[in-house]
């Protein structure tokens, strides 16, 4: 009768738990479509970037001649504090022999990053595009979370005219007191404005411009336009850099972790954590690197993470090789005794 009862039991010790079985298929399927749908979501979060991260502008002109202006932006240099912009002109009206050739004389002034700067337009000569760089403001200790600003003005005047402005045209105190603008508010007054009409397009892989805005208070005076500029990291890069800086810090101590656990004696000293220690010195900077234009160490992610991580990194490899020298002079004692 016990051999029975016995033979009945290992019976149903070797049948499978079906339920469980399925249970643990199930939860396995759903982790799996949760990772696929997480990776699909990331894709399609990147193919879609550009439109969120881009930023045109559209200021019309106040008449029918004017000077278009096409402003692209082609680079920006965040550690020269810099935005490189390649425009490109049209003359439209009693301004233009054609689309290309200026009627009359035009003057053009802008507020680059190496001081104001004039390009002229003879009557009748074709208008060649233009690079100009601008000067931009922010602070890259804040990386990836760091911000930028900067202010664009565009001139454009007949040189030389005596006749005087209408008197409706009066140019507002908080276009002349902005910094950078590159004439003073007599020289506005003064001189006969062109009218414009200003397209502005930025994209730029890493970075954001949604803030950007033409400045309010040129919107209605002839001939002056105004940009205001507003940089920061695109939505990709700051999830890159976060997830980075979190990587790093989790490398680093859980090797700590693994290291107290040897050191407190509770685990036996293990070939491959010295290597370890010493080859995670080494690929963290590797890692931080991968960081989308992250300037040189130093910034606040750097403090948070990446300088903790490789101090810690280096403090355990350390005290591994304390320990390991440690015991080799105990069991040599030992062996001795």
């Amino acid at each position: 009768m016990k051999a029975m009862r016995t033979r009945a039991t290992d019976r149903s010790r070797e049948q499978p738990n079906e339920g469980g079985d399925n249970g643990s298929r199930l939860r396995g399927i759903l982790i799996g479509v949760a990772f696929f749908g997480v990776y699909l979501f990331s894709v399609w979060f990147s193919l879609t970037e550009a439109e969120r991260r881009s930023v045109t502008l559209e200021i019309p002109a106040a008449g029918t001649d004017y000077l278009y202006l096409d402003v692209n932006v082609v680079n920006v240099d965040l550690l020269r504090a810099e935005i490189t912009t390649r425009i490109t002109f049209q003359v439209v009206g009693q301004l233009a022999q054609d689309e290309l050739t200026p009627a009359t004389d035009l003057q053009l002034v802008l507020n680059t990053a190496r001081g104001g700067q004039q390009f002229e337009f003879a009557k009748g000569q074709h208008i060649n595009p233009i690079e100009a760089v601008f000067p931009l403001n922010g602070d890259l200790n804040f990386y990836p979370f760091d911000r930028h600003k900067g202010i664009m003005w565009f001139v454009v005047t007949i040189p030389g005219s005596k006749q005087a402005r209408p008197a409706e045209n009066v140019v507002p105190d908080e276009v002349t007191n902005s910094p950078g603008l590159p004439v003073s508010k007599s020289s506005l007054e003064k001189r006969v404005q062109v009218d414009t009409r200003t397209t502005f397009t930025a994209s730029v892989p890493g970075l954001s411009f949604r803030g950007s805005k033409s400045f309010q208070g040129a919107e209605a005076l002839k001939g002056l336009t105004g940009i205001e500029l507003s940089l920061m990291r695109s939505t990709n890069v700051i999830y890159i850099s976060v997830t980075t800086m979190v990587m790093m810090a989790a490398l680093a101590f859980g090797l700590v972790f693994m290291v107290v656990r040897v050191v407190s004696d509770s685990r036996n000293m293990a070939a491959f954590q010295v290597p370890m220690a010493v080859s995670l010195i080494f690929g963290l900077p590797a890692l931080r690197n991968i960081q989308p234009g992250i300037p040189p160490p130093g910034t606040l992610g750097d403090s948070i993470a990446f300088t903790w991580s490789e101090i810690a990194a280096a403090a355990s490899a350390l005290a591994l090789v304390i320990h390991w020298l440690l015991h080799r002079a105990r069991d040599r004692s030992g062996k001795n005794g």
